[in-house]
C-alpha cells in the first residue's frame, strides 16, 4: 500500500467498488467478537499478543487498559492537535481488527464482496495476507471485491484502522473524536454477472396521484463474462395489475461500426452534426437514430422511465411506501439476482421563495442529530436509531438534519417508514481550516466523492428532500465541483449548504437553493424576508442552541415563522447531550464531556447541547417545542362564549386521527369537562366548534378559571399509545378573585420579624435574603453574561445596615445590602397581618449601573421535611420568562422532582407565573405562600452556589433544606452559548422593584 497513505488527501480509496444501494440476500455477517490490538502508529509492527473487541466497536469506548490506552477526545472547532493539513501527529493510534471466516460451499464459484459499513478514519483491508484495498470517508460504506483473494473453507480478514489522517481535517464535526469500526461488516455473494449500480428516483406529478419512476442501472461482470442478453426487470408489489409499474429491459451488446463500415445515411447524419447544422437542437429523429449507432456503448447501462397512475403520495404525515422488486435474469431465463427497495412518490420543488412538497408549502419542525450512544459512542443499533426517531415523533418533530455526515442506511429506511423530512449531509466539515481546504486542490476529489457517493446511495429515499454539501467548510472551488456533480446525479432535489450564503444571504446560488443561516437573530430573518431581496426560502439549518437550560425565545422565532411568508422553519441544535457514561475510580458514574478523559485541548461541556439528556430523557424545553409544532390549534376571541375555532395545521391529512377533550378548572380543580366531536377539517383549514357548559360564563366560586383543550391520538401509533397528547390550548375565563382577609394581629404576625430584622417563616431554616444572582446557565457562562455579574459583585451580598420600625399594625425593615465590589442596594420590607399569617411588601432599589442581572428577588430555606411541593402556575415542566409555554394549573410534585439534572449543574427548576405555592410534610403540615401577581418561583434541594461550583451533576449533595426563590423579575435564558441572547423584553436591569408575598401556616 502507499507509504504515508494516511497523509495523502488525493488518495480517497484504492480498489473500492462504486457505491451500490440495494440489498443482497446471500449475506454473511462478520459482526461479533474479533481479535484486536492497538498500536501507537500505522508504521508500528503488529504484536503477537491479541485482545478482543466487539465489531462494530470503537477502541476508544472499551474499558481502559494497557491494550486500550486511547480514549475519546472532544473538540468543537479546533483540531485536537497543532498541525496543518494534511499532516497528523506521529502518535497516531491504529487498531488491527482480525478474524477468521469461512466461505460456504454454496458460494463456490461466485463473486464475493466485503462490505465495511463505517470506520474512523482510514482503513486498509487485507484478506489472507494480501492487501485488497484502502478507503476513506468514514460515514459511507466501502466495498471490495475479494473473489481473487479467498479460498474454500477458512480465510483470514484484517482491517487496519488508523485514527488520524488527512481525512480528519474534513471530519472536524463538533463531536467526540473516536477510533475504530463504527458500523457492520459483512460479506455478500453474487454471480459473475451482477447489478453494479442502481439509481432510483421516484417523483410525483402535479395532480398528486400520478407517480413518476426513473431507474438508471448498470449490469456489471467480472472475468470478462459477457453481459449480452441479460435482462433487468422491476415490478412493484403493491401494484400487481398496473402495467406501467412492471418494467423490463434486455441489454444488447453493440459494436460501433468502423469509419469504413458506415452507411451513407450514417455518414450524412454524422457530417451534418459535425458541421453544426443542428446548432438549434432540431436534429431529426432519423438522424438521432443513425448517430446512436455510431456511439460507443456504455457497457451494461439500462434506463427505465415510466409514469404510474393512482398512487398514494409519500409525505411525513402520510409515509406511503411501495416495494420495488428487482431481478436480474440470465439469457436462459434464470433469475440470478434479486433485491428490493422501498420507494415513495413525492415531489420537492423550490418555487420562488417557497419550498413545496407535493405542491404544498410546508414548515420544517426540525432538529439536528449526531449518531450517539452513551455506552458505545457512535456505534448504534437499528433500534437505537428507531428510538431516537420515535422520541422525536412524540414531541412533534417532522424533520432531521443528519449533522454532519450520512447516517447508516437503516436510519433513512426508518425515516421513510415513520415519516420525516431529511437534509442528507455529506461527510465534510473543515471548521478549523474554514477558509483554506475548500480551495485546496488536493482535497477536490474528496469533496466530489463524498457528495457524489452520498447521492448515489440515498437517492431512492423519499424522506431525503435536500442534499447538503457539508457543514462549516467555507466556500470554495471544491464545493462548486461537488454541487455540480450532485445536480448532475440527481436534479430532482434541491441543494443545501449554509456556507454558500455565509456573509451574504443574496449569493451562493450555485451551492444552495435555500437560504440556510446558522443562529440568526429573529430581527435578521425578518429583515431579510421583508427586504425585497429574498429569492429563496429561508430555513435555518441551526438555531435555538439547546445547551443546558436554554432554548429561550423559541416561541418568538416560531411566531415570526408562522406569520411571515418566506420563512419555513429550521433545525434546532441539537437532539443529543453527548455525555459519555464514565465510571470514576470510586464507582461513581457520570456523564463525561470534554476534558474528562484527560485530553487536551478540549472544549468542555459544549458537547452537551441537546434536547435530550444522554439517556434520551427529554429536557424541559421539549414541552415548548411540542406546543409550537402541534398539528391542531384552537383559538377564540371570547372563551366564555363557548365558540372556538379549530385549525388543522397539517398539510396532507384531515383531523380524523384525533379526539378533542375539554375541561373547565377553577384553582386547578376540574368543575366541568367533556368531549367535542371534531368536524371534518381539511389540511390547512379551520372549522368552528362549540362547548356547552354552565360554567363558561358565571364563576361559581372564587379562584382563577380556565378552559383547557387537549388533542390526542385516537389510536395507537408506532411512537405512542392511544390517548397520547399531541397539542393543547388554554384560555382564561371570567373569574372571581380570591382574597385573604385582613387581621389586626395573629400569632405568626407577632413573631414575623426578629431582633435582627429577619423575617421568620414557619418551618424556616434560613431567613429571606436579597437575591440578584443565579447559578450561571451554560448560556450565561459561555455567552460571557456572567462577566457583568462578576463586575457587579452580586454573587455574594452582605447586609451592612438594618433598621426596624415596629407598630401595632406593621413592621418596617429597611436594609442596605452591599455587593462584593462595593455597590449598595436598598431593600424595604413592610410586614402587615392577614388572617392566619402576614404579608410582606418588598421594595428593592437596584443601582442603574446594573444593566443586566440574573434576577431581583428573595430566597430563603425551609426545613427539608416539607418535601411535598404544590404550586399554582405554569407547569408541569421547568420554565422561564422566555420559555414558558405551559398550562396554568395546580401542580402537585415534590421538591426533589423540581431538580433538572443538566450535565453541568446550573440554574434549574423554575416556574413562571406562579400565583401561590405550598410546601408540606407527609402529614400535610407546612407553609403556603401567595403572591400579589404571577411571579417566577423555584423550590429545589440545592443552593445556587452549589450548582455554580459543581462541574457535574453527580457532585451535588442535597442540603437537606428546600431552597426557595421568589423573583420580582428574572432574566430569560436565551441561547447565548451559541447564538443570540434573549430579547430585550426578558432582560433585568437596575431600578426599583416591588412585589408582595403572603405567608400562612398549613
Amino acid at each position: 500500500m502507499l507509504p504515508n497513505y494516511w497523509m495523502s488527501p488525493e488518495t480517497n480509496s484504492i480498489n473500492r467498488l462504486g457505491m451500490l444501494n440495494i440489498e443482497h440476500f446471500e449475506t454473511i455477517s462478520l459482526d461479533g467478537t474479533w481479535r484486536f490490538q492497538l498500536l501507537n502508529s500505522p508504521t508500528d509492527d503488529s504484536r503477537k499478543r491479541w485482545n478482543k473487541i466487539p465489531v462494530p466497536g470503537l477502541w476508544t469506548m472499551q474499558p481502559t487498559s494497557d491494550d486500550f490506552f486511547d480514549k475519546p477526545h472532544y473538540t468543537n472547532t479546533q483540531m485536537p492537535w497543532d498541525h496543518v493539513a494534511p499532516d497528523v501527529p506521529a502518535l497516531n493510534p491504529t487498531g488491527i481488527y482480525e478474524r477468521d471466516f469461512h466461505i460456504p460451499a454454496s458460494w463456490e464459484g461466485k463473486r464475493v464482496v466485503l462490505h465495511l459499513g463505517g470506520y474512523e478514519s482510514v482503513a486498509i483491508i487485507t484478506v489472507n495476507g494480501v492487501e485488497v484495498g484502502l478507503t476513506k470517508d468514514s460515514r459511507l460504506a466501502a466495498e471490495f471485491d475479494i473473489t481473487g483473494q479467498i479460498k474454500r473453507g477458512k480465510n483470514n480478514l484484517e482491517i487496519k484502522v488508523t485514527k488520524w489522517s488527512d481525512a480528519t481535517y474534513i471530519e472536524d464535526q463538533d463531536q467526540w473524536w473516536h477510533g475504530g469500526i463504527t458500523r457492520s461488516v459483512k460479506l455478500y455473494a453474487t454471480e459473475h454477472v451482477f447489478i453494479e449500480r442502481f439509481a432510483t428516483i421516484a417523483g410525483l406529478k402535479a395532480d398528486g396521484t400520478t407517480g413518476t419512476l426513473k431507474i438508471d442501472a448498470i449490469i456489471g461482470s467480472i472475468g470478462g463474462k459477457s453481459i449480452d442478453g441479460y435482462t433487468l426487470r422491476t415490478f412493484i408489489d403493491e401494484l400487481p395489475k398496473t402495467k406501467s409499474a412492471q418494467l423490463s429491459q434486455t441489454y444488447k451488446d453493440h459494436v460501433s461500426p468502423l469509419f469504413t463500415e458506415m452507411t451513407a445515411e450514417m455518414r450524412e447524419a454524422d457530417r451534418k452534426s459535425f458541421a453544426g447544422e443542428y446548432w438549434r437542437g432540431d436534429i431529426p429523429e432519423s438522424a438521432k437514430a443513425m448517430r446512436l449507432k455510431l456511439k460507443s456503448p456504455w457497457p451494461g447501462h439500462v434506463v427505465f422511465e415510466t409514469t404510474i397512475p393512482k398512487i398514494a403520495a409519500w409525505s411525513a404525515e402520510t409515509p406511503n411506501l411501495y416495494t420495488l422488486r428487482i431481478e436480474l435474469v440470465s439469457p436462459s431465463g434464470t433469475v440470478i439476482e434479486v433485491s428490493q427497495q422501498k420507494i415513495g412518490f413525492r415531489s420537492i420543488v423550490i418555487k420562488g421563495r417557497e419550498m413545496l412538497l407535493n405542491g404544498k408549502l410546508i414548515y420544517l419542525y426540525g432538529v439536528n442529530r449526531h449518531d450517539f450512544n452513551r455506552f458505545t459512542g457512535r456505534v448504534l443499533t437499528r433500534d437505537d436509531m428507531r428510538q431516537d426517531l420515535l422520541e422525536m415523533k412524540r414531541w412533534n418533530f417532522n424533520a432531521v438534519r443528519t449533522s454532519h455526515y450520512p447516517n447508516d442506511p437503516a436510519f433513512y429506511d426508518l425515516c421513510d417508514e415513520l415519516g420525516f423530512y431529511v437534509i442528507d449531509e455529506a461527510n465534510i466539515e473543515s471548521h478549523a481550516f474554514y477558509d483554506s481546504i475548500a480551495d485546496d486542490p488536493r482535497y477536490a476529489s474528496a469533496f466530489l466523492e463524498r457528495v457524489g457517493r452520498m447521492v448515489q446511495r440515498d437517492m431512492h429515499h423519499p424522506s431525503v428532500i435536500f442534499w447538503s454539501l457539508g457543514n462549516e467548510s467555507g466556500r470554495g472551488k471544491n464545493h462548486e465541483g461537488a454541487a455540480a456533480f450532485a445536480r448532475a446525479l440527481d436534479a430532482s432535489r434541491p441543494l443545501h449548504y449554509e456556507g454558500g450564503i455565509n456573509g451574504n444571504w443574496t449569493g451562493g446560488h450555485s451551492l444552495t437553493d435555500v437560504v440556510s443561516p446558522m443562529y440568526p437573530s429573529i430581527k435578521a430573518i425578518l429583515d431579510y424576508v421583508k427586504s425585497g431581496k429574498q429569492d429563496r426560502p429561508l430555513i435555518m439549518c441551526e438555531y435555538s442552541h439547546a445547551m443546558g437550560n436554554s432554548n429561550g425565545t423559541l416561541k418568538e422565532y416560531w411566531d415570526a415563522i408562522h406569520s411571515t411568508p418566506g420563512l419555513q422553519g429550521g433545525f434546532i441544535w441539537e437532539f443529543w447531550d453527548h455525555g459519555i457514561e464514565q465510571t470514576l475510580p470510586d464507582g461513581t458514574k457520570r456523564s463525561a464531556y470534554g476534558g474528562d478523559f484527560g485530553e487536551t485541548p478540549h472544549d468542555g461541556n459544549f458537547v452537551c447541547d441537546g434536547m435530550v439528556f444522554p439517556d434520551r430523557t427529554p429536557k424541559p424545553a421539549m414541552h415548548e417545542f411540542k406546543a409550537i409544532a402541534s398539528p391542531v390549534v384552537i383559538t377564540t376571541t371570547k372563551a366564555s362564549s363557548g365558540s372556538f375555532t379549530v385549525t388543522n395545521r397539517q398539510y396532507f391529512k384531515d383531523v380524523a386521527d384525533f379526539d378533542l377533550f375539554w375541561s373547565i378548572n377553577r384553582n386547578g380543580e376540574v368543575i366541568d369537562s367533556g368531549k367535542v366531536a371534531l368536524p371534518k377539517i381539511a389540511p390547512q383549514k379551520s372549522a368552528k366548534i362549540s362547548v356547552k357548559s354552565k360554567s363558561l360564563l358565571k364563576p361559581d366560586g372564587t379562584g382563577e378559571r380556565f378552559i383547557n383543550f387537549t388533542i390526542v391520538h385516537k389510536n395507537r401509533t408506532d411512537w405512542a399509545p392511544a390517548g397520547h397528547e399531541v397539542g393543547w390550548n388554554q384560555f382564561a375565563l371570567p373569574s372571581r378573585k380570591e382574597s385573604i382577609a385582613t387581621s389586626k394581629t395573629n400569632n405568626l404576625f407577632e413573631i414575623a420579624v426578629d431582633d435582627a430584622g429577619e423575617i421568620q417563616i414557619p418551618f424556616g431554616v434560613l431567613a429571606p435574603e436579597l437575591s440578584l444572582w443565579r447559578a450561571p446557565t451554560d448560556n450565561d457562562r459561555i455567552g460571557r453574561i456572567t462577566t457583568k455579574w462578576e463586575q457587579y459583585g452580586v454573587r455574594e451580598l452582605e447586609r451592612t445596615d438594618c433598621t426596624i420600625t415596629e407598630t401595632a399594625k406593621s413592621y418596617k425593615v429597611v436594609s442596605e445590602w452591599q455587593t462584593s465590589t462595593g455597590y449598595k442596594i436598598k431593600q424595604v420590607q413592610l410586614v402587615t397581618p392577614v388572617a392566619g399569617g402576614y404579608t410582606v411588601k418588598e421594595t428593592i432599589t437596584v443601582p442603574k449601573q446594573f444593566t443586566d442581572l440574573a434576577r431581583i428577588g428573595i430566597n430563603f430555606e425551609i426545613d427539608g421535611t416539607l418535601s411535598n411541593y404544590t404550586y399554582f402556575g405554569i407547569g408541569s415542566h421547568e420554565n422561564y420568562p422566555d420559555r414558558k409555554i405551559g398550562r396554568v394549573h395546580k401542580w402537585v410534585s415534590t421538591v426533589a422532582e423540581q431538580y433538572v439534572p443538566y450535565v453541568r449543574p446550573q440554574e434549574n427548576g423554575g416556574h413562571a407565573e406562579v400565583r401561590w405555592f405550598a410546601l408540606t410534610d407527609n402529614a400535610g403540615h407546612g407553609v403556603r405562600i401567595n403572591l400579589d401577581k404571577p411571579r417566577q418561583v423555584s423550590a429545589t434541594p440545592f443552593r445556587a452556589q452549589q450548582l455554580a461550583d459543581a462541574t457535574h451533576d453527580v457532585e451535588l449533595v442535597p442540603t437537606g433544606n428546600t431552597i426557595v426563590h421568589i423573583d420580582a423579575a428574572h432574566r430569560g435564558v436565551g441561547t447565548a452559548s451559541c447564538g443570540p441572547d434573549t430579547l430585550p423584553a426578558y432582560l433585568v436591569s437596575g431600578g426599583t422593584y416591588s412585589f408582595t408575598w403572603t405567608v400562612r401556616a398549613i
